[in-house]
């Protein structure tokens, strides 16, 4: 029912059990103010927290020296070298188009019964949102990712992937879920080239023979591998729905990736 790094639970000799905890949403804490002599409250947004998950797991085994090796494999998976609680991909197999990325949450105590054993396993997901196994220029029918199972609709436009840019244009950036912040690779010289979007803008200036990689989720910016600083940077954000990214500038002759995964709750 769950592949952990890409090692589904039957691998382990064990068998996820239908009954768990997925919750729909993260947890939430709502920001108030009570104001003396006003009923309610006065509300300034909300927190959105972490995702907890329970998980429990028949082991396929009736030797309870087996039943052991297999929960020590089971649990080495999802630890690192350190004993520290490893960071893991996890897909569940009825939602096999997106992925969660979790970690151990507390303590394990396995229920040994004769003729069979149980683990209930609490995971975290600290980065609460679930994203999409392929990046948004993946999104084609015919591909190993999409499949019939996925929940992209036919009609879905798919963005622009990998582009060599020589004059000033447009690119369409499609995302199905939230609003989403991308990750962007530039290779090849420009004079002042500029990119926007929905009000946010990024200004390179100029440069030649020149990588950039620009993440908008963390705000750094590397060029040539080194991190770098642009003034005024914020990013470009892109909504739900096809977005129009305008590239301008003099001079151009660029490779340009616009990478993301669509994000959901």
């Amino acid at each position: 029912m769950i592949t952990l790094d890409g090692i589904k639970d039957t691998e382990f000799g064990l068998k996820a059990l239908i009954e768990h905890e997925n919750p729909l949403n993260a947890e939430i804490t709502h920001k108030t103010l009570k104001v003396p002599g006003k009923d309610g409250l006065y509300y300034f947004g909300s927190d959105i927290n972490e995702k907890p998950f329970l998980l429990t797991f028949d082991v396929l085994e009736d030797s309870p020296t087996r039943v052991q090796h297999k929960l020590n494999d089971f649990i080495a998976h999802l630890y690192d070298a350190y004993g520290q609680p490893k960071l893991l991909k996890a897909v569940f197999d009825y939602e096999p188009d997106v992925y969660y990325m979790i970690r151990v949450n507390a303590r394990i105590t396995p229920q040994r019964m004769y003729g069979l054993s149980q683990i209930q396993i609490p995971f975290v997901a600290y980065d609460p949102y679930k994203r999409s196994v392929a990046y948004a220029d993946e999104v084609r029918w015919g591909s190993k990712d999409i499949t019939f199972m996925s929940h992209y609709k036919l009609g879905h436009p798919g963005s622009d992937g990998l582009k060599t840019i020589t004059a000033p244009t447009t690119l369409n950036i499609y995302t199905d879920g939230l609003v989403n912040k991308p990750i962007i690779e530039i290779t090849g010289s420009a004079t002042n080239l500029k990119l926007s979007t929905n009000g946010y803008e990024i200004n390179l200036g100029t440069f030649t023979n020149t990588s950039w990689v620009i993440d908008c989720e963390t705000y750094t910016v590397k060029k040539n591998g080194v991190n770098t600083f642009l003034a005024n940077f914020r990013g470009l954000i892109l909504l739900k729905g096809n977005n129009q990214v305008q590239i301008s500038g003099t001079g151009i002759n660029i490779s340009i990736h616009i990478k993301l995964r669509d994000k959901y709750n």
